[in-house]
């Protein structure tokens, strides 16, 4: 009999518990119906794009286009012209790119030019080719005899600068992605033998990709390997031709700079990292 009782009593309390659950439940949806659905549409709602973009570029002569023989403004008219036409996508860029400066250069730009400011502020993607003149700089002082102390020196010290320039460009924009090209070495395929140089590179961009991680929401863009030996060289019948060797990425009027076909490279690893990146500058979180 205590047994039945005892049964009864578990029965009359789980009765109890289904009854006060539908309560709830139909009270629930009797005030606010349809409020359950709602919630659970507006979470899977997916962002739009956004109808226009703006990328403003900063940097040295990579930025600034110096080589492109078809004057189509380097990687930066590149790039537009790829968002615009792939991702349907009006594009406005701003190029803030100064042939010859170095890293101490271009972040005195980002400190006092006004209008290099206002346009951070208003970029969803930031670009900045810098590096390649810090380098030259300390090749120049040692007369192209690499002393690796004094490279090590001048890393160091360009390392601090580059983090310096991505906080401050950073002070001016919170949100957009921000895009670093790595350096490369224009004399690999015309001075193979020179193999320190390409050590030097190297170095430098494993230091910078370092500092770039450190940074909120910045992204290395290497373009090293493309540029330094350009479009898989030649064929085995052309190598044999001692001299014949050429870099078709590179500005055979200075053997430095990259031609337009170099700059295409450029913008094409630029768009895989954004693309990669889609949904912190292509779509629009405020109509979501």
């Amino acid at each position: 009999m205590r047994h039945l009782k005892l049964l009864k009593e578990i029965i009359i309390v789980l009765v109890a518990i289904s009854i006060i659950a539908g309560g709830v439940y139909l009270v629930l949806n009797y005030f606010a119906p349809g409020t359950i659905q709602q919630e659970t549409v507006k979470s899977t709602t997916t962002p739009k794009k956004k109808q226009q973009i703006k990328l403003v570029a900063v940097g040295d002569s990579l930025t600034q286009g110096v080589g492109d023989d078809t004057k189509q403004g380097g990687y930066v008219g590149l790039i537009k012209t790829k968002l615009t036409e792939q991702q349907h996508v009006k594009t406005q860029t701003k190029n803030y790119g100064i042939a010859g400066e170095t890293s101490t250069q271009i972040n005195r730009r980002v400190q006092q030019n006004t209008d290099l400011q206002q346009d951070l502020k208003r970029a969803d993607i930031i670009t900045l080719s810098v590096g390649g003149n810090d380098v030259m700089a300390v090749l120049k002082q040692e007369m192209l005899d690499i002393d690796e102390a004094a490279l090590s020196t001048a890393r160091q010290k360009y390392t601090r600068h580059l983090t310096q320039l991505l906080q401050n460009v950073r002070h001016y924009n919170a949100q957009a992605p921000i895009f670093v090209f790595s350096i490369y070495n224009p004399f690999y395929v015309y001075f193979p033998k020179m193999t320190k140089m390409q050590t030097v590179v190297t170095d430098w961009n494993k230091a910078s990709k370092a500092v770039i991680r450190q940074q909120h929401n910045s992204y290395f863009v290497d373009v090293s390997e493309q540029l330094s030996k350009g479009e898989k060289l030649t064929t085995a019948k052309h190598k044999a031709k001692k001299g014949k060797q050429k870099n078709a990425l590179i500005f055979t009027t200075d053997n430095f700079h990259p031609n337009h076909s170099g700059y295409q490279v450029m913008a094409d690893d630029l768009y895989r990292q954004l693309m990669q990146q889609k949904n912190k500058w292509l779509l629009d979180r405020k109509s979501s």
